[in-house]
């Protein structure tokens, strides 16, 4: 076992044996030699971070597509000056990405030569597959009549979410797995006609809800299993609930707030799972299902297999330090991220469907191919230019070499070879900064123009009950109660707030995403005393923080 400093915060962390097993099973063979991949230099968060700052989900910009001139949206700002095309466009074979090959210039950098690259190759606006009246989504495949949904599949009627799959008539959830009608739902599956839920499975017409499994009919219940008529975790009787629950049948910001503060005083005094890991064997980490041998994981949905460091990866097989690798996953992959269905593969951002492919972005379909940006159904390709299986493995050697002589051989990107401000990815929202800490890290900062626009209604002065709001709303702009910042309400979202009897909220949609992170733990693990039994546990919960957590035994023996 190695013990290292980090060189971007200076704490310590542990390289074992094993992962110096993985390093030597991951690294490639070129020209008939062997270039071993060496240990990281950051420790665990920072690589998440770094790998983080690569994605822009949710920041979309009104722009101008490069080749036909029309009016798009994108995640690039127009102000970045990248070259973007539409999605059909981009996809079509009206262009040819191998005309912006190059030669390796052995007396730059191979940083220097990526980022120039990718500031040449045209970008494709958002990427979204197999949608039907979805424009408005991004990293979403299998989407129909759904808006705003991010890093989401197969879902229909859904609005307002991120990590969405397999759901329907859901708005403003995260995390949340084959739901129906639900609304402001946090990390849950199989959960149908809730409202305000998190941490529950198979529970259906509940409100504000939290830790519960086979529940149905209770409001403000915490810790729960397999119980109905339950009003703050009292059993009150059918008849009984049936009167409460018309009390609160029509949510007005009030009766929200009041079960808001019900549910946490409950909270504060009852056990929490030191982890949900579900159906899975040998695993540390958070919202685990169906995984086996996977250490240090998190939102790793379901069948991983002998991986470390993985976050948003279902599927992932023997890898480490891969993120949003959905729907299907790694195999033998290392420090990687957006990709899906890759196999032997390292260093890559955004690459969908192959293996062999190296320190590369934006490619798809392809293998074998190393620093390349935009390819596709491509194979023996450096920076986009091509060459025989031959020369491709005699000239990566070289390239290799040169990387070692750099420093820059088993490292990922520098953070500035991302195209994003920090503050326009996911980064900042699992380890945010300040501008001034971003550019003090050499993170990119991205200061955005003032939304276009001129809002007329405060959001305050919206009806509490949406019995009392009429269509007129959707033609104006609110104004956000928190951030100040203008909003809409679309006909389609009015809907559903009428049909799940919720009030229209006072806060925009992006300033609702960013109090729902609020309620996920660091993706980070601590080592903290179980509160009954004083086992050791590794948990989100840091030490310092008040929630009284159990180990497994004892949490199940205290709802069961």
């Amino acid at each position: 076992m190695l013990s290292q400093i980090c060189k971007s915060c200076s704490e310590q962390f542990q390289i074992t044996d094993d992962d110096l097993l993985f390093y030597e099973a991951v690294s490639p063979t070129f020209n008939g030699k062997k270039y071993l991949v060496p240990p990281p230099q950051e420790c665990p968060e920072c690589r998440l971070q770094r790998r983080m700052c690569f994605r822009n989900e949710r920041n979309l910009y009104r722009t101008r597509c490069g080749l036909s001139g029309k009016t798009i949206i994108s995640t690039f700002s127009p102000e970045k000056g990248y070259i973007v095309y539409d999605q059909e466009e981009w996809w079509s074979d009206k262009w040819d990405s191998l005309k912006y090959g190059r030669d390796f210039d052995f007396s730059k950098t191979f940083a220097e030569q990526i980022v120039s690259l990718y500031r040449d190759v045209p970008h494709v606006s958002l990427l979204n597959i197999n949608t039907e009246n979805s424009y408005f989504t991004n990293y979403a495949s299998n989407q129909k009549n759904s808006y705003l949904i991010f890093g989401a599949a197969n879902n229909e009627d859904c609005m307002f979410g991120k990590f969405v799959t397999s759901c329907k008539d859901c708005m403003d959830v995260l995390s949340c797995n084959a739901c129906e009608l639900c609304y402001e739902g946090v990390k849950c599956q199989r959960c149908y006609n809730c409202r305000y839920f998190a941490n529950s499975r198979e529970c259906s017409d509940c409100t504000m809800i939290s830790e519960c499994i086979g529940c149905q009919n209770c409001i403000g219940c915490f810790g729960l299993r397999h119980k109905e008529y339950y009003v703050f975790n009292q059993h009150v009787g059918k008849e009984k609930f049936e009167a409460i629950k018309n009390e609160y049948k029509s949510l007005t910001p009030d009766k929200i707030a009041y079960l808001k503060t019900q549910l946490n005083t409950l909270a504060s005094r009852l056990p929490h799972p030191h982890a949900h890991i579900y159906n899975s064997e040998n695993c540390t980490g958070e919202f685990i299902n169906n995984c086996k041998n996977c250490q240090y994981c998190f939102n790793c949905l379901s069948d991983g297999e002998d991986s470390k460091y993985m976050a948003f990866v279902p599927k992932g097989i023997r890898s480490q330090d891969c993120t949003f690798c959905a729907p299907d996953g790694t195999e033998l992959c290392y420090y990687t991220t957006c990709n899906t269905r890759i196999r032997n593969s390292m260093f890559n951002y955004l690459f969908w469907f192959g293996d062999s492919v190296y320190y590369s972005m934006e490619c798809f379909n392809s293998s074998n191919l190393f620093g390349c940006v935009g390819l596709r159904r491509n194979e023996y390709c450096i920076l986009n230019k091509q060459y025989s299986p031959q020369d491709y493995e005699a000239m990566v050697a070289k390239i290799i070499e040169h990387m070692h002589s750099t420093g820059e051989w088993g490292d990922f990107f520098p953070r500035h070879a991302s195209p994003f401000g920090y503050n326009e990815t996911t980064a900042n929202e699992y380890f945010p900064l300040t501008r001034e800490e971003a550019v003090a890290k050499e993170f990119k900062w991205f200061d955005e123009k003032s939304a276009d626009g001129e809002a007329k209604i405060p959001a305050y002065k919206v009806p509490d009950e949406i019995t009392q709001t009429n269509d007129d709303i959707c033609s104006v702009n609110l104004i956000c109660a928190s951030s100040g910042k203008p909003y809409k309400i679309i006909p389609q979202e009015l809907m559903l707030y009428r049909r799940m009897n919720v009030c229209v909220p006072h806060k925009s949609p992006d300033q609702r995403h960013k109090e729902r992170m609020e309620l996920f733990n660091p993706l980070r693990l601590w080592d903290r005393s179980c509160a009954k039994c004083g086992k050791t546990i590794q948990t989100t919960y840091a030490p310092d923080r008040p929630e009284i957590v159990y180990c497994e035994k004892c949490y199940l023996e205290s709802v069961y």
